[in-house]
């Protein structure tokens, strides 16, 4: 399952696309997480682990919150 978010303004094209992925570290044990790519001038990914998606989510929810005040 893929997710993807995007935003349009006026002289840019931003987009999100989360996807479902396991990691495999240098240890025998793979690790589940998600990749997220951000698309815009320049393309960047992240992967997190599921176990921090929350904290990821909530971060992006206080910087979002103080962005509007």
């Amino acid at each position: 399952m893929v997710f993807r978010f995007t935003i349009e303004r006026p002289g840019s094209h931003v987009s999100l696309t989360a996807k479902a992925v396991t990691l495999y570290p240098a240890t025998d044990h793979p690790e589940p997480a998600v990749a997220i790519r951000i698309s815009s001038p320049a393309s960047r990914v992240l992967y997190v682990p599921l176990d921090r998606i929350e904290e990821l989510v909530n971060g992006i929810r206080d910087i979002a919150r103080q962005a509007a005040s």
